[in-house]
């Protein structure tokens, strides 16, 4: 009886000792996930409903959402359309393939700014992916992958975009897509909530007395933490979000539901949109 009561107690040590470790590795983890990745895993809640109550919420329906390959929505006020953004990441495209797949619309990276020496490059693929995507027929946006530290770097990269698509057929608004580097420190590692918005409003601005619309790619993290709501809402939304149904209350226009998507046409991974149209009354 003795032994049996040892081996027991032995048992009951080791189970113990087993869960602390589960325990203690699901906080290890835990922390590492709020410090290295936190526009994954923050636990996202938007500003006090008080503050914006004068900012319109949209009015999608959720209910009328349906997906086989990629999303549909239709009820009496909107119908969609599929989309992908791509750039020099996804490599030669073959834009026939993607055509046939119902894809409608297409937004192809313009140019960057580095994280970290701050130069402006135009992507490699844009000219042969505007010419490609506009030949068969799909509609395109470009958009700029902006590190900015300064308005006047907002405004610069705005005037980027603006040379570039002289003599271009821009079918849709042109977007300012500023991200925080996760993984790493840049430039705008240190940048104040007030620092985003003015260099966001900046590209806009610059964008909107061209004569173009323009967009705010953001996903609910930027948007919370890095963004004066109240301002940048005048614009539209392009929302980024993988993780269910959108959860951001207020007017948006493309919702980016996946960044591993498949493709024919496309060997590489590819960001998944629908975008929401408004139907003619």
């Amino acid at each position: 009886m003795a032994k049996k009561r040892k081996r027991k107690l032995r048992m009951d040590r080791l189970l113990i000792i087993f869960v602390a470790f589960v325990l203690v590795t699901v906080l290890i983890f835990t922390i590492i996930k709020q410090i290295f990745f936190p526009s994954v895993f923050y636990n996202y809640k938007l500003q006090p409903a008080h503050d914006l109550n004068h900012l319109p919420l949209h009015t999608y329906d959720f209910n009328k959402l349906s997906k086989d390959l990629y999303y549909h929505y239709d009820d009496n006020n909107y119908y969609s359309k599929f989309g992908i953004d791509v750039s020099s990441h996804q490599g030669k495209i073959d834009w026939q393939q993607v055509k046939d797949f119902g894809v409608d619309f297409a937004y192809l990276r313009l140019g960057y700014r580095g994280y970290t020496e701050g130069k402006i490059i135009k992507d490699s693929t844009f000219e042969e992916n505007y010419k490609n995507a506009k030949k068969h027929g799909l509609e395109v946006g470009v958009y700029f992958f902006s590190q900015a530290i300064n308005e006047k770097e907002a405004m610069d990269e705005a005037y980027f975009v603006l040379e570039n698509i002289l003599k271009k057929d821009i079918d849709l608004p042109i977007v300012y897509d500023l991200e925080h580097i996760d993984y790493d420190n840049g430039r705008i590692t240190n940048l104040s909530k007030e620092e985003w918005t003015a260099n966001a409003m900046a590209f806009l601005q610059k964008v909107e007395e061209n004569g173009y619309d323009g967009m705010l790619y953001t996903n609910l993290y930027w948007a919370n933490e890095y963004y004066n709501l109240a301002q940048v809402l005048h614009y539209p939304i392009w929302l980024a979000q993988y993780d269910g149904l959108p959860k951001f209350p207020y007017q948006f226009t493309i919702w980016q539901y996946s960044d591993s998507g498949t493709i024919p046409g496309i060997e590489e991974m590819v960001d998944l949109n629908i975008m929401w149209c408004p139907k003619e009354s």
